[in-house]
């Protein structure tokens, strides 16, 4: 299913990243992806499965949740972190941040794991070396 990926902060992610990024709290706020119930139906899936999203800048499992607030039709929302880093545009157009919103991305259900910090960054240091 195609869709647009944004990013930002939550509550959650921000506190979970002062206690640790290598503790499990931190994986549980920032390695999902909150979509609405209808996209959930729409793709067979429910909030605790897992989904594969895809960019053209790269790929990344993560753990669906409901939303809390209404979300636009067609948009799904990763908290900001190194699994949304993952698909984002690289590129910063001279503002030194990357581009964290309107990404179009594909997603769909996976029986992939969601990978924890130390992994995922083994994962991005294979990536870089390609």
């Amino acid at each position: 299913m195609k869709v647009i990926l944004n990013t930002g902060r939550t509550v959650w992610q921000g506190q979970a990243i002062e206690s640790g990024k290598d503790l499990q709290m931190y994986v549980d706020a920032a390695a999902i992806c909150y979509m609405d119930k209808s996209m959930m139906e729409d793709l067979g899936i429910k909030a605790g499965n897992n989904i594969k999203v895809v960019s053209e800048f790269g790929d990344v499992v993560v753990k669906v949740v409901d939303t809390v607030e209404t979300l636009p039709e067609g948009m799904i929302y990763v908290p900001m972190g190194p699994w949304a880093n993952r698909v984002i545009r690289p590129t910063t157009d001279c503002t030194a941040t990357p581009s964290f919103k309107n990404i179009p991305v594909e997603i769909e259900p996976t029986e992939e794991p969601v990978l924890d910090m130390p992994t995922l960054m083994k994962v991005y240091k294979k990536a870089q070396m390609i």
